[in-house]
């Protein structure tokens, strides 16, 4: 009986090896296949239906369901009102261990946390993101102001800028008239971000702020009409955390840009420190898909990968572009660490926001 050579006795193990490998991947293709197998998701929605993140999951939702193994069915369901802590409660109190229970948040669901709302009980630290959205967000004026660029703004007067909620998404733009000292004044109660561009558009603000999305559509039409100047944007985040340039517009400057124009010097101060707080939250990580944090591994792997093979589907690119805003959909594992430190915030930071809405706009909290 001939011996087995040396070099066949090793390109025998290299092949026994791969195929046992190959085994392993299978088994663990297998198992994350099966877990999703003919089970329903449930997605709590802490706003009402027709909402910007309604629309946002309800999009989504249909790919999601083809492209995670086993195809889940996913069910919505709404809980409005109570400025989304009811919905975000729901999913704090009763979510398991499962997987079978998520959430959708918005920055609308961020701000109570780090204004220290008593009634927000929730914890983020205790869930994980699964899915990322970033929104971003330009504010423009009227020609009517005198304002033709950004350098304009330390001299332009009566700046008028309507808006929300001094504790919404409307407290970036406001912060930022604080940082740059500009002689601007807030007219707050508007009911959407709609509405108060109609009343750019009518004459009677002359400084306005859109969402990406919007602004690509309702205010560059009329930036070519010569009726509204771009300014700045309030930039996105790098995988550093360093505030950059907004790739959906990446020729208008940041605010921290524009500080530097005028000021000639780096930003700095406590609206700058309240600035570097609220701003990541309220657009670089605005929309997120939350599961609660002991959920088995391959409940969360399916999903980061389903982000992956998303991302390079043409139907799927093309068809969400609107909802998505131009970004792309992003796997939350990979920015977990920048998620838990946008919703951190020191104790003498949180008492000068809540004191600064609380004179400055008479916002009362709890």
């Amino acid at each position: 009986m001939k011996k087995v050579g040396l070099k066949a006795r090793r390109s025998m193990w290299s092949l026994l090896a791969g195929f046992a490998l190959s085994l392993i991947l299978v088994a663990q293709a297998f198992g994350a296949a099966s877990y999703y197998e003919g089970k329903t998701i449930e997605i709590i929605i802490p706003f009402s239906v027709g909402g910007g993140s309604d629309i946002w999951i309800r999009t989504i939702g249909p790919y999601l369901g083809k492209s995670i193994p086993g195809n889940p069915r996913f069910t919505y369901r709404n809980i409005a009102g109570g400025r989304g802590i009811p919905g975000m409660m729901e999913f704090a109190l009763k979510a398991k261990s499962d997987g079978l229970m998520m959430l959708v948040s918005s920055a609308t669901n961020y701000f109570p946390v780090l204004l220290g709302d008593k009634a927000a009980k929730y914890d983020f630290r205790q869930w994980k993101p699964l899915l990322v959205n970033p929104v971003g967000g330009v504010m423009y004026a009227s020609p009517a102001s005198g304002v033709k660029r950004v350098e304009d703004l330390a001299k332009a007067k009566n700046l008028i800028y309507g808006g929300i909620s001094a504790i919404g998404l409307d407290m970036i733009p406001l912060i930022s008239f604080e940082l740059l000292e500009m002689d601007a004044r807030g007219v707050l109660g508007f009911k959407g971000r709609g509405e108060a561009r109609i009343a750019f558009e009518r004459g009677e603000t002359n400084l306005d702020y859109q969402t990406t999305p919007a602004y690509n559509a309702t205010v560059v039409p009329l930036i070519q009409e010569g009726k509204a100047i771009p300014l700045m944007s309030f930039g996105q985040l790098d995988d550093n955390g360093n505030i950059v340039r907004d790739p959906a517009v990446p020729d208008l400057p940041t605010v921290p840009e524009v500080y530097e124009k005028i000021k000639g010097k780096k930003p700095s101060g406590k609206f700058w420190d309240t600035y570097k707080i609220f701003m990541p939250s309220a657009f670089a990580v605005q929309k997120i898909l939350w599961v609660k944090g002991d959920a088995p591994a391959e409940a969360m792997r399916v999903f980061y990968e389903a982000a992956d093979r998303l991302g390079k589907d043409k139907e799927f690119v093309t068809k969400t572009s609107k909802v998505l805003g131009g970004y792309p959909l992003l796997r939350g594992d990979r920015l977990e660490k920048t998620i838990q430190q946008a919703f951190q915030i020191d104790a003498e930071t949180q008492r000068f926001v809540r004191e600064w809405v609380g004179k400055k706009y008479r916002v009362k909290l709890d």
